[in-house]
């Protein structure tokens, strides 16, 4: 698997360092942030930011079973697929992760922009 950075997926973190943790921020130099999380022996990729209220603070999640729980207004989000629990908001970005060796490798974090309408 190519993983020099010409496709979409790029080295987040190792998985000593994530089971050790259970959780790492990741910034890509492209400016996009994810959270990564080892729950239970899997490991789930989200974007950064709460598509509720545009706060980066995803990673500071409060998580329950297979859903995390945006810290500031406790909105539950699927970490698998990223749907908000009553569908009243976007869901929240996922991203595919792929493990080799002892690298943990997730989709390139796209960066949020956001079209305020107020």
């Amino acid at each position: 698997m190519n993983m020099n950075g010409t496709d979409k997926f790029i080295r987040a973190c190792s998985l000593t360092e994530l089971k050790e943790k259970g959780r790492i921020l990741f910034t890509a130099d492209s400016g996009g942030e994810a959270a990564i999380l080892f729950v239970k022996g899997k490991i789930y990729a989200v974007d950064n930011v709460c598509p509720h209220n545009h706060t980066p603070k995803m990673h500071l999640g409060i998580v329950s079973g297979s859903d995390i729980l945006c810290p500031v207004h406790m909105y539950k989000f699927s970490l698998i697929t990223g749907k908000h629990s009553e569908n009243q908001v976007n869901p929240l970005r996922t991203y595919k992760v792929k493990i080799e060796d002892d690298d943990v490798f997730i989709e390139k974090p796209q960066t949020t922009s956001f079209n305020f309408d107020f």
